[in-house]
Parts: C-alpha cells; sequence; structure tokens
C-alpha cells in the first residue's frame, strides 16, 4: 500500500498537481486539512481529507477511520487534539479505534515517531515555506518537498 500524504495545503493548487505529478503511482491520496480548496478539486484528485480549522467552506468530517488491508489509519487536522501542545489527545485516539497510523496536520512540521506499534505522521505543510509531504509506503515513510528532485 503506498499512500501520498499531504496536510496544510492551504490554498496552494500548484503544490499540489505538481505532487500528484511526481507520484503517478500512489494508491491513495490522503490529506489531514486546512485544504482551503473547493470541493471539486478534492473530487478531481480523489483526495481523501478531513475538514482543518481554516476549512470554513468544506464539508468534510473533522476525523476519518480507514482501513487498507491490515493497516488502520486515524486521519485528523490535529486542531481539536492540540497537537501543537501535546500528542496526549492522538494517543487516546489511537487507541481507541485501535490504529496503527496516526496522521495529522496542523504543526506544520514534519513529524514522525512510533510508541507501542504505532505511528504518529505529520506530514508537514505543503502550502507554506517548506512544500513537504510523505510518503507511506509498505511500512516505510519518506518525506520530500515538492521542489526538490
Amino acid at each position: 500500500m503506498r499512500l501520498l500524504i499531504t496536510s496544510d495545503i492551504h490554498g496552494d493548487r500548484d503544490a499540489l498537481e505538481a505532487v500528484i505529478k511526481k507520484h503517478p503511482d500512489i494508491d491513495t491520496h490522503l490529506n489531514a486539512g486546512d485544504l482551503s480548496l473547493e470541493k471539486q478539486v478534492l473530487e478531481q484528485y480523489h483526495l481523501i481529507a478531513v475538514k482543518g480549522n481554516n476549512d470554513f467552506l468544506l464539508d468534510l468530517p473533522l476525523f476519518r477511520v480507514l482501513q487498507f488491508e491490515t493497516l488502520r489509519v486515524f486521519l485528523t487536522h490535529g486542531h481539536l487534539e492540540h497537537v501543537k501542545m501535546s500528542l496526549d489527545r492522538l494517543r487516546l485516539k489511537a487507541s481507541i479505534h485501535q490504529a496503527n497510523l496516526v496522521i495529522f496536520g496542523h504543526t506544520h512540521k514534519p513529524y514522525l515517531t512510533q510508541e507501542n506499534g504505532i505511528i504518529f505522521l505529520n506530514p508537514g505543510a505543503l502550502g507554506d515555506h517548506r512544500h513537504s509531504y510523505a510518503v507511506y509506503d509498505h511500512g516505510e515513510v519518506t518525506f520530500h518537498n515538492v521542489y526538490e528532485p
């Protein structure tokens, strides 16, 4: 399973399109919110997304629990879990939903750790100066910058 993971696009459609062109072999594209794009764009690029604190006009769920074979993903933006202060609420939700991959955004900082068999992953922000995102490929996570080779 190859997952393209983005967050915090903040309306930067050019960066989104560049990422998608760089990874035509991705199975699924997950986004952790703050898209600031029209719903038609999500549908056009088949994004599975959640609502971030800046997605005022998008009717999206605040979190999703997704199952891909043996991979159970908890996807959220992170503002409601106060991820800028602590990951405690994410740990609790991962446990409640029996997730083995937790994807969040909001901080704009790439982050990866594994605790008790659960991967906690923040791809960073596609729509800021880092232009960062992540790829999950059969248990391996790599971080990328959309404008670097």
